[in-house]
C-alpha cells in the first residue's frame, strides 16, 4: 500500500497528516477522486514536514485556489528534488493533478503572470474605487442623504462576496434548467383558434419609465398580437404603458424593487418580482410566459421552472455592449447579468432575437442554433399608414408647413446609435442646398444637443421643428406630415457588429414615404432592393421594386446628397414609399412577427423533440460504464451536444445538407489550414483509425480520398451521427463504441491513427498513447491534435478573462475552469479538458520517432487589434490554440 503525506490548504494555519491510498499510484495527469484523511495535525513548517517524511511515496499539496503561491512552488521543487511524486489536490473539486518538473515549471509561469496582472489590477481598482466614492458622495449631497465611507478594501470585499453569492445561486438555476414544451399546441394558431387559457407577457425594466419609442412600441404591439391569438393575455409591466390601455389589453403594473434604477435595486429585482408573481401564476396556470428579457432579472426563469411553464425569451441584444459603447463604462455587476442571461437562454423553450448578429452572439455563448428564431421587428400596419391628402394638408398647416415644402422626418431617442452626429452635421448643408426642405424632429435624448447647437448656430429654427418627446400615438400622427424619412444609423459598436433592428425603419416603411437610411446590417437588408445616390442622378434610373435610398454608414456627404436629390423628385419618393409599405404588408407586420413564433416552434422545436434520434441504430447505444467520473461527463457532453453542430444554422439535422454545412464551416471559416495539415488526401488505400470521430466530418474526408476507415468513440451519440453522415454520403466505414484507453484491435493493424481534439479529454492519456503505439504498424503514422497551453486562447480567454477578471481562479483550478468553459455545453456537463506544452506532449509520445509538432488555429476576430496587421498564418504558428503532433512508430 502506497503511503502519502498530505499538506492541507493553509487557510487557518498549517495542518498535515500521513495516510495510505492504493488509487493514486495509477494516476498520470488529472483525475477525479475524493481522498479520505485521518485527523489533521498542526504543523509549524511544511518544509520540515516534507523533510521528516522522506519515506513516503508522494506528497499531496491541498489547494483552495487555482494557482500555486511562492510557498507551494518552493515546496514542490523540494518534493521533486527528493524524488518523491508531487500531487496537487482540490478538495472542493474532488480532483488530483500529478505534477512533474515540466508541469511545475508551468505553474511558475502562472504565478508570474498572475502577480504581474495583480499589480495592474490593483492600480485600476484603486482609481476606480476613488471615482466610485466620489460619485457616492456627490449623489448623497444631491439627495440630501447620509454618506458612509467604505474603505476600498472593505467595499471591494463586500462586492466580491455579493457577486459570489449571486453567481452561486444562478449556477444552481442553470444546473436545473430544462426547457418546457407546449402541451398540445395546435399548428393553426390564430384568432379563430387561440391558445387556450392564459398567456403572460412579462417585462421588468422598472428603471426605464418610457411612454414612447421603439422598445415601447415593440412591447405594446407584440402584446396586442399575442392577445389576438390567446384566450386571455395578462401583461405584467414595470409601470403603466398607456398604449396598452388604449389597445384594451389587460395590464397589471408591478411595484418596483426600489425607487431608483440602481444596480443594487436591479439585483433585488428577481426575488422581488418572483414573490409578486408566484401566487398569480400558480392560480392562473398559464399556457406560456413571454418575456422581454431585461437586465439582471431572471424571475421568468424561476417561475418557468417552478410551475413547468413554456418560456419564450425575447432578446434584443446586449445592453452590456451598449453601455460599454455609448457610456464608455461597464456595469458593476456585469458578471451577474451575463449569468442571468445564460439562465434564461438555458431554460427558454426557444429564443426570439431581432437580427442575425444577435443570433451569432448567442451561438458563441453556447446556445443551440436550433432554438434561436431570427424575428425582425415590424410595424402595426393599421396604425402606421399614409394619411389621405386632405388630413395631411391640415396637419402640415398646423405645424407651419405648406404644399411647396418637402418635409424630412426623424423619430427616435436621439441615442448614440441613431447617427445623430451625422444628422446634426447634415442638416445645415441640406437646408443650404434645398430651400424647399423642412425638418420635423420627434423625440429627445442624450445627443439632441448636437442638433440644437447646429440649428442655433445656422439660424434654422424656422426650418427645423423639434417636437421633443411625445406619447407614442402622437408620434404616429406627426409622422403623417412627412414626405421623406431619414435613419442615418452608425454602428460605433466597440465589441460587436451592429445588432439592431430599429422599429423606426419598419414604421417609416409603413408610412409610405421616401426613406434615406444607412446600409448597415439588417437596415440595409430590410430596405433592399434599394437605390444608391448615383441612381438618383442617373436619368435612365426608374423605380421598379426598390424601397429606399441607402448610404454608407457615417458618410455625411453621401447622406446629404441622397436627401437633397431625393427631395427634388416627388414621383421617385412616392414610388419608393409605395414599395416599402408593400414590403411591410407582406413581410414585416407585428401580426406576422407573432405568427412566426408559433411557426418556428412547430418547425424547429416540437419537430426536433419528436424526431427519432439517433436515426441509425447501433448495436450498443447506451452509455458505457467506465467507473470514471470524467468519462461519464465526456459521454454526457457529446451524447447531447455533438461537436460542431452549434455552428449549423441553415439546415435541419439528419439531412446531408446539415452535415455539409458543418463541414464547410470547419474547413472554410474555422480552420482552413486543416485539410492540408491533417493530410486527408495522403492515405488512400491505408487502414485509418480515428479516435473520437465526432460527427464523422474529418473521417469522411479520409474516406472520400480512398482510405479504409474505422471510427472508435466513447460517445454513442457522436458515433450514430458519424454513421449517418457516412450513409448520406454513400461512404463505408466501421464504427465502434468503445473506450480508446483499451483499443479492441490486434497489434500492428493501422497505417494511420488520427485524433483531433480528443486525447486531452481522457484521464489517462499516456495509456491511450500506449494503445496507439501497440495497434499502429511499424512505420505507421500518428497525427494528433491537443489544446496548447502556450496560446492566446489559454492565457487571455481562460486565465485572464475567466480566471482573473471573473475571479474563478480564486477558488477553482484551471482544470475545473476549462471543464466549465472550453466546450460548448447545453446540458451542464463538465468534461475533462487538458492543455499541453510542446515538451509535455513530446514526452508522452517519447517512444515514437520523427516527432514534429505544429501550432495552428487562430481566427482573425480573436487577434488583438494591435496584432491584426500581422499575417494570420504567422500568428497562429506561435499563439494558436491547437498543437498538432505528427510521429511514426519505429520500423
Amino acid at each position: 500500500m502506497q503511503k502519502y503525506l498530505y499538506l492541507a490548504p493553509p487557510t487557518n494555519g498549517f495542518y498535515s497528516c500521513s495516510f495510505t491510498d492504493e488509487r493514486l499510484a495509477d494516476f498520470t495527469e488529472r483525475h477525479k477522486i475524493q481522498l479520505n484523511f485521518p485527523p489533521l495535525q498542526a504543523s509549524t513548517d511544511f518544509f520540515q514536514e516534507v523533510e521528516h517524511h522522506q519515506e513516503v511515496d508522494g506528497v499531496i499539496i491541498g489547494l483552495d485556489r487555482g494557482w500555486l503561491g511562492w510557498l507551494h512552488l518552493n515546496l514542490g521543487s523540494k518534493i521533486i528534488k527528493n524524488k518523491q511524486q508531487l500531487y496537487l489536490y482540490w478538495p472542493l473539486e474532488g480532483a488530483v493533478e500529478v505534477v512533474n518538473q515540466e508541469r511545475l515549471r508551468s505553474y511558475w509561469h502562472h504565478f508570474i503572470v498572475i502577480k504581474l496582472l495583480s499589480v495592474v489590477y490593483s492600480f485600476i481598482n484603486k482609481v476606480t474605487s476613488i471615482v466610485k466614492e466620489y460619485y457616492r458622495l456627490t449623489r448623497s449631497i444631491y439627495r440630501q442623504q447620509n454618506y458612509t465611507y467604505f474603505p476600498p478594501k472593505e467595499a471591494r470585499a463586500q462586492e466580491l462576496s455579493l457577486v459570489k453569492t449571486y453567481l452561486g445561486k444562478l449556477q444552481a438555476v442553470i444546473n436545473r434548467a430544462e426547457p418546457v414544451l407546449f402541451n398540445n399546441l395546435t399548428k393553426s394558431i390564430n384568432s379563430d383558434n387561440p391558445i387556450k387559457g392564459y398567456g403572460i407577457y412579462l417585462r421588468t425594466d422598472f428603471w426605464a419609465k418610457i411612454q414612447s419609442g421603439g422598445s415601447y412600441g415593440h412591447t405594446c404591439y407584440v402584446a396586442k398580437e399575442l392577445a389576438a391569438v390567446t384566450e386571455n393575455l395578462i401583461c405584467f409591466m414595470p409601470h403603466c404603458y398607456l398604449l396598452l390601455d388604449e389597445l384594451k389589453l389587460n395590464q397589471v403594473v408591478l411595484e418596483p424593487p426600489g425607487e431608483a434604477g440602481t444596480e443594487d435595486n436591479i439585483l433585488r429585482g428577481t426575488t422581488h418580482y418572483e414573490s409578486l408573481l408566484k401566487a398569480a401564476l400558480e392560480a392562473l396556470k398559464p399556457a406560456y410566459i413571454y418575456e422581454r428579457l431585461c437586465l439582471g432579472n431572471y424571475a421568468g426563469v424561476l417561475l418557468s421552472q417552478q410551475f413547468n411553464i413554456p418560456y419564450i425569451v425575447e432578446y434584443n441584444g446586449s445592453e452590456i455592449s451598449m453601455k460599454r459603447t455609448f457610456d464608455g463604462s461597464a456595469y458593476q455587476y456585469e458578471d451577474i447579468y451575463l449569468k442571468a442571461e445564460e439562465a434564461a437562454f438555458r431554460q427558454a423553450t426557444f429564443i426570439s432575437v431581432v437580427s442575425e448578429p444577435v443570433k451569432e452572439d448567442l451561438i458563441k455563448r453556447g446556445v443551440k442554433p436550433s432554438k434561436i428564431l431570427v424575428n425582425p421587428n415590424g410595424a402595426d400596419v393599421d396604425t402606421y399608414a399614409p394619411l389621405p391628402s386632405e388630413p395631411k394638408r391640415l396637419l402640415r398647416q398646423e405645424l407651419g408647413f405648406n404644399d411647396s415644402h418637402c418635409v424630412i422626418g426623424f423619430i427616435g431617442t436621439f441615442g448614440g446609435w441613431h447617427g445623430i452626429d451625422v444628422l446634426a452635421e447634415a442638416i445645415p448643408q441640406i437646408c443650404q442646398q434645398s430651400p424647399e426642405v423642412r425638418f420635423l424632429l420627434i423625440g429627445d435624448g442624450n445627443y439632441k444637443h448636437l442638433i440644437d447647437h447646429q440649428v442655433a448656430q445656422h439660424q434654422l429654427s424656422n426650418r427645423v421643428i423639434s417636437m421633443g418627446r411625445v406619447p407614442q400615438q402622437e408620434g404616429v400622427r406627426l409622422l403623417g406630415a412627412c414626405d421623406i424619412y431619414v435613419s442615418p444609423h452608425n454602428s460605433h459598436m466597440i465589441d460587436s457588429r451592429f445588432f439592431g433592428s430599429p422599429t423606426k425603419i419598419f414604421e417609416y416603411m409603413a408610412m409610405g414615404g421616401g426613406i434615406v437610411a444607412s446600409d448597415l446590417e439588417q437596415i440595409g437588408e430590410v430596405l433592399s432592393p434599394a437605390f444608391r445616390v448615383d441612381d438618383l442622378t442617373n436619368p435612365n434610373s426608374m423605380v421598379k421594386d426598390e424601397r429606399a435610398v441607402l448610404c454608407r454608414p457615417g458618410d455625411v456627404e453621401e447622406f446629404v446628397r441622397a436627401v437633397v436629390e431625393l427631395a427634388k423628385r416627388p414621383d421617385t419618393y412616392h414610388l419608393l414609399g409605395k414599395n416599402a409599405r408593400q414590403a411591410v404588408l407582406e413581410h414585416y407586420s407585428w401580426k406576422q412577427h407573432v405568427a412566426s413564433l408559433w411557426h418556428f416552434y412547430h418547425k424547429a422545436i416540437a419537430s426536433e423533440e419528436s424526431a427519432s434520434i439517433p436515426t441509425i441504430q447501433l448495436s450498443q447505444i447506451d452509455q458505457l460504464a467506465s467507473n470514471d467520473a470524467y468519462k461519464e461527463e465526456t459521454q454526457q457532453q457529446w451524447n447531447n451536444d455533438p461537436c460542431g453542430s452549434h455552428y449549423v444554422q441553415k439546415f435541419q439535422q439528419h439531412t446531408l445538407d446539415w452535415f455539409l454545412e458543418a463541414k464547410n464551416y470547419r474547413y472554410q471559416e474555422y480552420a482552413p489550414w486543416m485539410p492540408q495539415v491533417m493530410e486527408f488526401a495522403n492515405h488512400a488505400g491505408e487502414q485509418v483509425l480515428e479516435i473520437g470521430g465526432g460527427m464523422g466530418t474529418d473521417l469522411s474526408q479520409f474516406a472520400l480520398c480512398g482510405a479504409k476507415v474505422t471510427d472508435i468513440d466513447l460517445s454513442a451519440g457522436h458515433l450514430a451521427l458519424a454513421q449517418e453522415n457516412f450513409n448520406l454520403q454513400g461512404l463505408s466505414g466501421e464504427f465502434i463504441h468503445h473506450d480508446a484507453e483499451e483499443l479492441p484491435f490486434e497489434d500492428n493493424y493501422f497505417d494511420l491513427i488520427y485524433s483531433n481534439g480528443v486525447i486531452h479529454h481522457t484521464p489517462n492519456t499516456a495509456q491511450m498513447v500506449r494503445e496507439i503505439y501497440r495497434t499502429l504498424k511499424p512505420g505507421g503514422k500518428v497525427i494528433i491534435m491537443v489544446y496548447a497551453e502556450n496560446s492566446l486562447h489559454y492565457w487571455r480567454n481562460l486565465v485572464k478573462d475567466i480566471g482573473l477578471d471573473k475571479r474563478e481562479l480564486y477558488d477553482s483550478s484551471m482544470g475545473e475552469i476549462m471543464s466549465r468553459h472550453v466546450e460548448i455545453s447545453e446540458n451542464n456537463a463538465k468534461p475533462l479538458v487538458k492543455v499541453y506544452t510542446k515538451p509535455r506532449i513530446r514526452q508522452i509520445f517519447q517512444d515514437f520517432t520523427n516527432i514534429k509538432i505544429l501550432q495552428r488555429q487562430l481566427t482573425a476576430p480573436e487577434l488583438p487589434r494591435a496584432l491584426r496587421w500581422l499575417p494570420l498564418e504567422f500568428t497562429s504558428q506561435w499563439m494558436g490554440w491547437n498543437l498538432i503532433l505528427k510521429a511514426k512508430k519505429p520500423e
